[in-house]
């Protein structure tokens, strides 16, 4: 197959099933269409109220999970149109494509951390902590790969399993999105077992994307893009701009908190910067000159236009790297992300140096713990119900009152299971789906209800 009949597939509108026809004033592409099903959908909104560094911030400056994702989405767009320009000029896309690649960059920007828990990567940890040690001492039915789904979990794959299924909008197929638009959040395209090796010797087993009950669907979208279970090209310019979207905003915020100053900035950059040393060190310093002595000037506005001049430098050589490894990446055999592997590797290096500075702040650390204690306490309330025959939506019991609080959609997807009652499976799966999708702040309040420290 050459690449541009790769990206004929990629950049095609297949879907699970057919949508509905456009009127003639809808001028949308394939793309553009599933941003318009995705961008007032529930699962967005919530994202507001989703940690992205900082939890429970009352600062409205401070990113949330949602301010982050349309970051990433309008950087990846911005990517995806010097890419397309690039794939014009070699003649792998033609004309009538023109627009496609920075549209489905937008949508997969958008929707990229859908499936975060609440607290993010450390709400991830307790849910991995909870079933590993439930496994331990519970007996179970499951097989090891289904063990491995819970002892695993992972966000990204339930945005996967969010979009194809949770959502649900009338029929099995959720938002019945493109194919290249489910594909292009699939990170590691591996089940919960032949992937998360350490150490790994291809991407896509570094993690996981798919649950059991999602399997054949991602099946069916990797024989037809022609992915042979590899990361569709997509996916590393979406992981591209997500790591340039966070790894100079955390340090923006961790800046109006005053968790960090400049003096720490230049520190950090000094020490870490390498091919790119001169040029970003000079910047910084003429910001901070031109500054110094403005009265009502403070250190955010110069870590923003830092920001701004560093993102320019990182979104410039992911494009480089691009082009210089594009027929690995097209093949989804390029076993790095492109920034790590770019011109700016340096400046990502030295952000995530910065980063421990941040995570490690103890306001941070104590609210995570918080918020750990209620995604762990919540599990266990509701797996131990599911025990129970009187896990149902009917009759008068405690369980059967805990099954009521869940969300009417999951139940939907939950009771529509053959003989639901005697499969553990689906009922593990129903509490996570169901606590995973919380807002920080829901998780923490259902916690204190449920517990009556707060009624």
């Amino acid at each position: 197959m050459t690449n541009k009949q790769k990206w004929e597939l990629l950049l095609g509108g297949k879907r699970f099933r057919g949508k509905s026809t456009a009127s003639e004033t809808d001028g949308r592409n394939e793309f553009e269409n599933d941003y318009g099903r995705l961008i007032s959908s529930a699962p967005i909104r919530r994202l507001q109220d989703k940690t992205q560094v900082f939890p429970l911030e009352q600062s409205d400056f401070i990113r949330t999970r949602l301010t982050h994702s349309l970051e990433v989405s309008y950087i990846a767009s911005s990517i995806g149109q010097s890419i397309e320009k690039y794939l014009l000029d070699i003649q792998d896309i033609d004309e009538s494509q023109k627009g496609n690649l920075s549209s489905l960059l937008r949508v997969a920007g958008l929707v990229h951390d859908l499936g975060n828990p609440p607290f993010g990567h450390f709400g991830e940890e307790a849910i991995k902590k909870f079933f590993k040690d439930y496994f331990e001492q519970e007996t179970s039915t499951l097989t090891d790969l289904e063990k491995a789904d819970f002892e695993n979990f992972d966000g990204n794959v339930q945005t996967f399993r969010i979009l194809s299924k949770l959502a649900y909008f009338g029929d099995e197929f959720g938002y019945n999105l493109t194919y290249s638009s489910l594909a292009s959040i699939i990170k590691y395209p591996s089940n919960s077992i032949d992937g998360n090796k350490n150490p790994y010797t291809e991407i896509s087993k570094k993690k996981f994307g798919y649950f059991v009950t999602e399997t054949e669907k991602y099946k069916e979208i990797s024989d037809y893009l022609k992915l042979r279970n590899k990361r569709s090209p997509i996916v590393y310019l979406l992981e591209a701009a997500d790591d340039i979207a966070y790894s100079a905003a955390d340090i923006e915020d961790g800046i109006k908190l005053g968790i960090i100053d400049i003096t720490t900035v230049k520190e950090i950059f000094t020490k870490n910067l390498e091919n790119n040393k001169t040029e970003v060190l000079e910047y910084l310093d003429s910001v901070i000159d031109t500054y110094k002595n403005e009265k009502y000037i403070d250190d955010s506005l110069i870590i923003q236009k830092f920001r701004i001049f560093t993102q320019r430098k990182m979104i410039e050589s992911i494009i480089d790297c691009f082009k210089t490894n594009y027929e690995e990446i097209m093949l989804g055999e390029f076993e790095s992300e492109i920034i790590d592997k770019s011109a700016a590797s340096d400046i990502r290096k030295s952000y995530k140096k910065l980063q421990y500075s941040i995570f490690n702040d103890k306001t941070i650390l104590k609210k995570e713990i918080a918020g750990w204690e209620a995604i762990y306490g919540l599990l266990k309330i509701f797996i131990k119900a599911t025990k129970s025959i009187n896990f149902k939506p009917t009759g008068n019991t405690y369980e059967s009152r805990l099954f009521n609080i869940i969300s009417s959609s999951h139940r939907k997807v939950y009771e529509d299971v053959e003989n639901y009652n005697i499969n553990e499976y689906k009922k593990l799966q129903l509490v996570v789906d169901f606590i995973s999708g919380m807002t920080d702040s829901y998780a923490i309040n259902l916690f204190q209800e449920l517990k009556g420290i707060k009624l």
